[in-house]
C-alpha cells in the first residue's frame, strides 16, 4: 500500500487505515458477518474522529 500512495504521490502520513475486524479470526479465515458486526460500532467511532474527506473500500468484507 506504501508503494501504491507513493506512485500516486500520497503521503502515508496522509492515510489513516481502518479494518472493520479488530482482530484476525482464527487462522487468518475470512470473518463471519456477526464477527464483523461486533466491531461496527468502534469502526464507526474511528471514522466520526478522523473526519476523513475520502472513503475507499477494499476488498469483499468492506463493502
Amino acid at each position: 500500500m506504501d508503494m501504491a500512495f507513493q506512485t500516486v504521490g500520497i503521503k502515508r502520513e496522509e492515510v489513516y487505515i481502518a479494518n472493520v475486524v479488530k482482530c484476525r479470526p482464527p487462522a487468518n479465515r475470512n470473518p463471519e458477518e456477526d464477527e464483523a458486526y461486533e466491531c461496527l460500532n468502534y469502526l464507526r467511532n474511528q471514522v466520526l474522529l478522523v473526519k476523513p474527506k475520502i472513503i475507499v473500500l477494499l476488498r469483499k468484507y468492506s463493502t
